[in-house]
């Protein structure tokens, strides 16, 4: 869908809102400038995170550039989401057509209108997506294809796509023929998946409606016969043993550490022995320095993302192995992003 032409003020605004935050990314430069004058660096931060907070808030209450960059962060965070909504809305007469056309074709998708949405999920507006993510009808693609592709993909650079084909390039070589994809939203790992994997049956399971709907039309743009669900990731009725791969990806993040926990033992208890998992998602804050993951945890706070610190101080290798996973390796890329652990179900499991 790469082929979608934004309308004049909707391309504008995006532009717009990437420089801002390229500057955003410059005065978060400053910032630490000036902590670092303060004598404050990752050595001298406080142990609990909190505390740092508190420290660099009392160091730089009567920073100008501290002040810029909280409001210009704040905007990026709240608006980004009306930003691309505004600018789908000026091309929606056109885009339209095209959405209904791609709900035909090989992939298929099994809603569960009964579903009871678990408070972690129905009641939080994720990246504070207003009223949260099913709450537009065409969140799923403005998501996928406008945020993520318009936005994400220049702020943080084209590797937020290729780190997940990375991550699939990690499974141990074999034949996969039967894959899951825990978290599926709107598709991206499973392209990752596609690729790595053109032979096998790739399934997706997600809360969310609007995002499994955009999975569906990416399928279809590709001619891949996905499977969609709308279930819990850490109940996913699928039969003992069903798959040999199973994968997520940024999915851990966005949940608290219980049903971390749930999902990596849902994991284990669909692989068939032998079978393998493949979880990638943001770095543990034991491998950054106190620096670096007080700068992640700042960007979480105000980001709409209310479970990232408990998920990133989360031991997921001891997560794994209590599981029952072995062979067991947690660890990230080079450059810090992203963690991805691979572990394997044992073959007399």
């Amino acid at each position: 869908m790469d082929e979608v032409v934004l309308g004049q003020r909707g391309r504008a605004t995006i532009d717009f809102h990437c420089a801002v935050r390229g500057a955003v990314a410059k005065l978060q430069r400053a910032v630490e400038a000036e902590l670092s004058d303060a004598g404050i660096n990752a050595q001298t931060m406080p142990e609990k995170m909190d505390d740092r907070h508190r420290l660099v808030d009392d160091t730089l209450a009567r920073s100008p550039v501290y002040g810029a960059r909280a409001l210009l962060g704040e905007w990026t965070a709240k608006d980004h989401g009306p930003i691309c909504q505004d600018a789908f809305a000026e091309i929606r007469e056109t885009v339209e057509p095209m959405l209904r056309a791609l709900e035909d074709g090989p992939a298929t998708l099994e809603l569960d209108e009964t579903l009871q949405l678990p408070a972690y999920f129905g009641r939080v507006w994720f990246h504070r997506t207003t009223g949260g993510w099913d709450a537009s009808e065409h969140n799923g693609f403005v998501h996928g294809e406008l945020i993520h592709k318009r936005i994400l993909t220049r702020v943080f650079g084209g590797n937020i796509f290729g780190h997940r084909r990375t991550a699939a390039a990690k499974a141990p070589p074999r034949a996969y023929r039967r894959i899951l994809d825990m978290g599926a939203s709107s598709g991206h790992n499973m392209v990752a998946l596609a690729e790595a994997f053109p032979d096998a049956q790739i399934s997706g399971v997600d809360f969310s409606a609007r995002m499994l709907e955009q999975a569906r039309r990416v399928a279809n743009a590709h001619g891949w016969a996905w499977k969609l669900y709308q279930r819990p990731c850490e109940a996913t009725g699928f039969a003992d043993g069903s798959f040999d791969l199973v994968s997520s990806y940024n999915l851990i993040h966005e949940i608290p550490p219980r049903i971390i926990r749930a999902v990596f033992a849902e994991a284990y208890r669909l692989l068939e022995p032998g079978g393998t998992v493949i979880m990638s998602d943001v770095p543990r804050y034991a491998d950054l320095d106190r620096m670096a993951s007080w700068r992640f945890d700042w960007a979480a706070r105000w980001g709409g993302e209310p479970y990232w610190r408990a998920a990133s101080i989360t031991d997921l290798v001891a997560v794994a192995q209590e599981a029952g996973f072995v062979d067991v390796n947690g660890g990230v890329l080079p450059g810090g992003q992203p963690y991805i652990l691979v572990a394997r179900k044992p073959e007399a499991a």
